[in-house]
């Protein structure tokens, strides 16, 4: 089996676990992705490594360069089965595969970059997204909601599209993520400056406009005048592309309310500080940060834009609000800030969902499963 991406952090972060299982049920896993000071680390979990000069922007060049790469290494090794994912990695690497002759080719749609986007940029996407689905013998979507969109956007052909379970590529470690002893809570509250008569509302992820960090500072920015419990920790690094505006980072570094830290392996730890979770993302393939949360007994706001949300019972389970409705959102914020007995209640429900559907074993076990009818047929 070989996983192709487009860059290491996908291995470490969205695959953590997922290999390992494989190789333990009888796979024998080759990871290729972009040149890498990881190599060591993804080398250290049993698995080989092939780098090819992939790249996330558009370079023609370097694009040929590492089809013809993946090309000759993926003919030279003449894997039973390839998997595909994210935009440059499923392009490539499923014009490499069906070139080299590959019998087995499965793409895991993980996110539909293209949308909220618009003019040449989004169209070129959406027909990047539609080559490896069209190409590959079978393709798992990681939601229900991102497997309708990339039907309706004739993205991907109905009778080759599933999800499996109720979704996610790669579930949660219940062992990882799970509610704290209060003690352990109050430390890790105490060492982020936060008392026990706070409320903290937390974001982990990428500081993007695309994650919503925008409406989220505005908002808590209009609500810490009324509440002046509530805090907001930020947990995640920006990055160049689609970078928020100065303004918005410039109230993240100077606000004393808001608590910033730069992205961390152990995310755990500041999932515990938190009384509840904000997600205002604008696209979303799943959001396993989500799942995450959900499994430590944290309460959830995030929006129609997740691909989770049409898994979850609404009333019970999570508040969902429109993308880039500030009102929805801080009316959501307030509500969960204000009533800790509804936090309790949330949280709890959603933990039960996340354990019952979500363990990564169960999720691994589908795909296992999934593969192996693959390469029986």
């Amino acid at each position: 089996m070989c996983v192709i991406v487009t860059i290491d952090l996908t291995i470490q972060n969205l695959c953590r676990g997922r290999l390992e299982y494989f190789i333990e049920h009888g796979f024998d896993v080759t990871v290729v992705c972009a040149p890498t000071p990881l190599a060591a680390a993804i080398e250290a979990r049993s698995v080989r490594l092939h780098t090819a000069p992939l790249t996330r922007k558009i370079s023609p060049l370097r694009d040929l360069l590492a089809l013809w790469n993946l090309y000759r290494f993926l003919r030279r090794e003449q894997f039973d089965l390839v998997e595909v994912s994210t935009p440059k990695g499923a392009l490539i690497g499923s014009l490499a595969a069906r070139l080299s002759g590959v019998p087995c080719l499965v793409h895991l749609l993980r996110g539909l970059a293209y949308q909220g986007k618009t003019g040449l940029g989004a169209r070129l996407l959406r027909f990047a997204h539609a080559i490896p689905c069209r190409i590959a013998d079978r393709v798992i979507s990681i939601s229900t909601q991102t497997m309708e969109q990339a039907c309706r956007d004739d993205v991907c052909d109905r009778d080759k599209i599933e999800v499996l379970g109720y979704g996610s590529s790669n579930g949660v470690d219940l062992k990882r993520f799970s509610p704290l002893p209060e003690e352990v809570r109050r430390t890790e509250r105490a060492a982020l400056g936060v008392t026990d008569n706070d409320v903290v509302a937390g974001f982990v992820g990428r500081l993007t406009r695309d994650k919503g960090i925008v409406e989220l500072v505005d908002t808590f920015a209009a609500l810490h005048e009324t509440m002046p419990k509530l805090r907001l920790l930020v947990v995640g690094d920006y990055e160049k592309r689609d970078r928020p505006p100065q303004r918005v980072i410039n109230e993240i570094t100077e606000n004393t309310r808001i608590k910033h830290v730069e992205w961390q392996h152990e995310t755990w730890r500041f999932f515990g500080a938190m009384d509840f979770l904000v997600l205002p993302t604008h696209r979303e393939g799943f959001g396993t940060v989500l799942l995450e949360a959900g499994a430590m007994g944290l309460p959830v706001v995030t929006t129609e834009a997740a691909g989770w949300w049409g898994a979850v019972d609404q009333a019970k389970e999570a508040l969902c609000v429109p993308v880039g409705d500030s009102d929805k959102l801080r009316e959501a914020i307030a509500r969960l800030a204000g009533d800790a007995a509804l936090r309790c209640r949330m949280g709890n429900a959603l933990r039960e969902k996340v354990t019952t559907h979500y363990d990564c074993r169960r999720v691994w076990s589908l795909q296992e499963q999934a593969f192996r009818r693959l390469l029986n047929r």
